[in-house]
């Protein structure tokens, strides 16, 4: 028989309540952190114990913190805000939907972003049809986030949601992906700058009003590359 200690049985508790608290089954947390269902039951379970590494990839899912998950603060809330959400958006589930973790920021297309790209809000759900089929991927493999601002005119427009892939994040083929350029969290046009060392990448608009600029490589954290959107009537 498994040997469960009790710290280790309590921080289990802990992982059931906030996914009861949030509305997640084994299988949408499996889905939003990129695991299997049964890894998800052992931690809940307390088979597995619940270390660093795991704490820190379903907290932002769990609108708590690591530390909270691990019994190394009594503050489960996320800098400070309240870390049930509101019955209307956990409450409900949608047969033939599933779940896509929504970076709660907006990526600025010329407007700026802010650092804070890890920062996931609720679940944004979508068609399993488009997502395994259409995108040929899992829901894990992508982000949601909303886009701001004018640079990316007409191809896109400030309030569109974008669907990112997280598994492409290789620009040797130029695209539009979503990327933390240095100072904030941007929707662009990137390419590789050839033939310079340290290497850099070019950012380039859509819109011919705002001017194209690189960095190093290095600075930047690309995030994905587009691969849908959607946007309101």
């Amino acid at each position: 028989m498994t040997d469960v200690t009790d710290r280790q049985s309590a921080m289990a508790a802990r992982l059931s309540m906030q996914m009861k608290t949030r509305s997640l089954t084994q299988a949408e947390l499996a889905e939003l952190v990129g695991t299997s269902r049964q890894q998800i039951y052992k931690l809940e379970r307390g088979i597995v114990r619940l270390k660093l590494e795991w704490a820190e990839r379903l907290a932002p899912h769990l609108g708590c913190t690591a530390e909270w998950l691990l019994m190394l603060d009594h503050n489960r809330d996320v800098d400070g805000a309240p870390s049930t959400p509101a019955a209307s958006e956990t409450d409900t589930k949608f047969d033939g939907y599933a779940p896509v973790a929504f970076i709660e920021i907006r990526a600025g297309m010329g407007g700026g972003g802010f650092v804070e790209f890890e920062h996931f809000g609720h679940p944004k759900f979508f068609e399993d049809t488009l997502i395994r089929q259409t995108l040929r991927a899992r829901p894990s493999d992508l982000r949601a986030i909303e886009v701001q601002g004018q640079s990316m005119e007409p191809l896109l427009k400030n309030g569109d949601i974008l669907l990112i892939d997280a598994r492409k994040v290789d620009y040797s083929e130029p695209g539009v992906f979503v990327l933390f350029d240095g100072d904030g969290v941007v929707c662009k046009w990137i390419e590789r700058v050839h033939g310079t060392e340290p290497r850099k990448i070019r950012i380039k608009s859509e819109n011919k009003r705002f001017s194209d600029y690189e960095i190093l490589e290095e600075e930047s954290r690309i995030l994905g590359r587009v691969v849908w959107f959607s946007r309101a009537l």
